[in-house]
């Protein structure tokens, strides 16, 4: 049975919304249209068509928890795992870590725990274990925190109520890179008592104000009150609009009365007028953009982590129409810091603490489609 493209897709789309559309008006109830699904997948042979509605039924159940198997699913599993595609076998593995098959989830956490197996496949299993909510996860997260999987697994400890993740966080929250240390921030900001930890870490230094990024800062303030103020104090915006001959009006942050100036223009084509800034380690600087570009074209100007343009880009564009609204500026560790999109005839100026570890990071106009010409190297020394 083969079928074209756009039929598969449409199979996927099709069971994908009415997974999300049944567990929202049913929760757990799930067992009449599983049989239906399993029923369609006992008929077909088509590894391509078995694949599309499988991820459709892995998205819909994910977090959902104490779910029992319909009837149907274990000959239908036995069929599936016997597939000669890696990917359907896959994918009926983690719908059966979902139902409760211990088995499947423990060989999976014996694969995210070896260090020897394929990174990849590592990151698949980590998933497919935070999607099952697997219990036994979390208290093996902190092994992570010095591997390859280490921001996959401070992004897992906010899928749980993890007394113990704050504590194995900030340990190790030094020895962190400048990603692995925004992903911490994201996530110790992700429930409420994990944030009262990331307050006191503020309190005692162990974590900078400099480190926060706003949009991290005003979600604790509305989550933790006057006990966030007592400690951060007043948010800052970090920069300032205005029109393009003009001076910035408010008063300069601390710490940047005398740093270095640079900068950063617009030319016709999707160019910045440079493709190269050289910057010291920890240095202050003050971004100067204006978009004197004369299509009429908005832009910004993003300072990113190294090797991270296009997860950038994937996420601005993910914003959807919501990102009208957001500036296209993701909310992402890999996004340092970035101007909102600056209308023509109008410039930035932009506060910047340049990070402490070396390395060639990037600058970007994140609007959807700019960033793939639009780029530059930020090199750090």
């Amino acid at each position: 049975m083969n079928l074209p493209v756009h039929k598969l897709k449409r199979i996927g789309l099709l069971t994908l919304s009415y997974w999300f559309l049944f567990l929202h008006l049913h929760g757990n109830a799930v067992n009449p249209p599983l049989n239906h699904i399993f029923n369609s997948l006992k008929q077909t042979e088509d590894p391509a068509v078995q694949a599309s509605m499988l991820r459709g039924t892995l998205a819909g159940l994910s977090g959902k928890r104490d779910l029992s198997a319909p009837a149907s699913w274990k000959a239908l599993r036995n069929k599936l795992v016997r597939s000669k595609d890696p990917e359907v076998v896959k994918l009926a593995d983690q719908i059966s870590q979902i139902f409760g098959d211990l088995s499947v989830s423990e060989d999976a956490l014996k694969l995210v725990l070896n260090e020897d197996g394929n990174l990849d496949e590592r990151k698949e299993a980590l998933a497919g274990l935070v999607a099952m909510r697997f219990e036994e996860l979390p208290g093996n997260l902190g092994s992570l925190l010095n591997t390859d999987l280490k921001i996959d697994a401070i992004r897992a400890y906010s899928f749980f109520d993890y007394s113990k993740a704050p504590r194995e966080l900030i340990t190790e929250y030094e020895n962190f890179d400048t990603v692995a240390k925004r992903a911490t921030i994201d996530t110790l900001a992700s429930k409420k008592s994990y944030a009262r930890a990331l307050l006191e870490a503020l309190r005692t230094e162990k974590i900078t104000q400099a480190e926060i990024p706003n949009y991290t800062a005003r979600n604790l303030q509305k989550m933790l009150g006057a006990s966030f103020n007592k400690v951060y104090g007043r948010i800052l915006e970090m920069g300032e609009l205005s029109e393009i001959n003009k001076t910035p009006i408010k008063p300069v942050p601390v710490g940047f009365g005398d740093a270095r100036r640079i900068e950063v223009g617009v030319l016709p084509g999707l160019k910045f007028n440079t493709d190269r800034i050289r910057a010291k380690a920890g240095e202050k600087i003050v971004f100067v953009f204006p978009n004197d570009d004369s299509s009429g074209m908005v832009h910004n100007l993003a300072i990113i982590t190294p090797g991270s343009c296009q997860t950038v880009m994937d996420a601005s564009v993910a914003m959807g129409a919501e990102g009208l609204k957001k500036n296209f500026i993701p909310e992402i560790p890999e996004l340092l810091a970035s101007t909102p999109q600056v209308a023509q005839g109008m410039k930035y100026t932009l506060y910047f603490s340049v990070p402490d570890e070396p390395g060639d990071y990037h600058f970007i106009c994140t609007y959807p489609g700019h960033g793939l010409v639009m780029r530059g190297i930020f090199a750090v020394q």
